[in-house]
This record gives C-alpha cells, structure tokens and sequence, in this order.
C-alpha cells in the first residue's frame, strides 16, 4: 500500500510504502503461514471487501502476484499444503488471505476474534472487514492464559502444537487480542511483531518518531498497553543479540530477505 504522508509511517516523503509482510514455515504439521496480508478477492473487489475509504486512501498495488497464495505456487507449494495460518491480529492488511486457504485451520486468540464481531465500535468496524474470514470453517480460538516467560515476555499457555518451536506471545494493545509469533531457529529466534511497530527504527528508544506515535496511538485498542509492549520489544532488541525481530509492514525489513 502507498498511503498518502510518509512520516505517518516512520517514513519519508509524500506517500509511504507500507509492505504486509508474510511468513511461511515449514513444519511436520505441514505448511505454516503466519499473516495473510491481502487476498485475491481484496484485489478483485477493493470496495466491496475493504470499503471505499480503504479503497480510495489505501493505494493499493494491484498486483496479484503479491499475494501470498501466488507466492507460495511460485515455491512449488499447494494452497491445500498450507494446514496452519497463524494471525497476530484480524485487521484487514493482515486476515484477507485467508480466504485463499480455506482448508487451513486458522489459531488466533479468542479475544481478537471476539472483537470483530463489535462493528458498533467505529474502530473496529474500519480495521475489521469480516468479509475476509466470515465463511471460514476451521478455527482454533487460543484463550489468553498466561503461560511460561520468554525473555521478558511470556507465552500463551496450552499453544503445544508445535512443540514449542513456534510459540503465541501476547502483545495486546494495538488491538484486543494482538499477538506475537517466535519461531525457533537453529541459532535463536524469530520474532514477528505484527503491529506492535510499524518501523525498524523505533527499535531504538532514541528515535522519536512523534508523527508515528500519533498514528498507532489513534490506532491501538489500550495505548498504554501498545507503550509497554514496544518498551519491551526494545528491551529484547538491544540486551538479546540472538531475537531477529520484524514487523509486518516496514519495507527495510521485508528488503533483508529479498537479497
């Protein structure tokens, strides 16, 4: 997406490049996507999906190849080989795949799915297009239950289904039900935020990007909440050397693995 006024997201210049960066792990469960981005029928029908003030400010590339079900075909995959779609959240830039998959079972926090069906909200009736993942039959609703630490964190308790190598960690505030994935790797972690952050620079606590701030914090369900989970977030980026973390839609992060 090439939303008007760079600065809003970390960025400079008049429109900024706002990636939806996607994960695909492979496990002995099958294939695994984490985030879904944009789906073929968002690209097909902007405005019936997403609304028109979505479809008019969003700038969306048009570009089915940028989906993540066209990207896994190029790796030789079946959409039938993803079993498992992981979410941080339900916003729009983030569900709108999953609608690709439809013999995936999709796990999410059951306070994050709770939350899409308010739409009296009118924050959550812009960030929720449920459109995307109504008619999807096969849910895995984790209760948020405070589970063993990790790091400075914690995880969800009773998540075992890949035995402990790819773990749930909470990060509410950007939303209700806002959630982290790690995914183990040889030599440490991956770390994918969601919108915990939307810019690699604020893993720096000396960066003030104050333009940002205002955006996540008209965008966060508890600001306070999303302030805390960055402060730890930062904390992991600077004491633990062996956390590569990301987030969905910084395009300098995305472009590290574009090589």
């Amino acid at each position: 997406m090439c939303p008007v006024c760079g600065p809003l997201f970390g960025q400079k210049g008049l429109h900024a490049k706002v990636v939806c960066h996607c994960l695909l792990v492979e496990t002995d469960q099958g294939l695994v996507l984490i985030d879904t981005g944009l789906g073929v029928q968002d690209y097909l029908h902007t405005k019936q999906r997403l609304g028109s003030l979505v479809s008019r400010l969003g700038r969306i590339e048009n570009n089915l190849e940028l989906t993540a079900i066209a990207q896994i075909q190029r790796l030789g995959f079946s959409p039938q080989d993803v079993r498992h779609i992981l979410v941080s959240h339900l916003d729009f830039d983030h569900a709108g795949g999953i609608s690709d998959f439809p013999h995936a079972t999709v796990h999410v926090l059951s306070s994050e799915y709770n939350a899409t069906q308010n739409l009296f909200s009118l924050k959550n009736k812009a960030r929720y297009k449920t459109q995307q993942f109504k008619q999807h039959r096969y849910w895995n609703f984790i209760e948020h239950e405070q589970g063993e630490a990790w790091f400075n964190l914690y995880q969800v308790q009773g998540f075992q289904l890949f035995q402990d190598e790819i773990l749930l960690i909470p990060l509410l505030g950007h939303t209700q039900g806002h959630c982290g994935i790690a995914i183990k790797q040889k030599e440490g972690w991956l770390f994918f935020c969601g919108d915990a952050y939307y810019s690699h620079l604020q893993l720096d606590p000396k960066n003030k990007l104050r333009t940002l701030d205002k955006l996540e914090r008209f965008f966060a369900e508890n600001n306070q909440m999303r302030v805390d989970n960055l402060h730890k977030i930062q904390q992991l980026a600077q004491t633990e050397k062996n956390i590569e973390i990301i987030c969905a839609h910084d395009p300098v992060e995305l472009a590290r693995y574009l090589s």
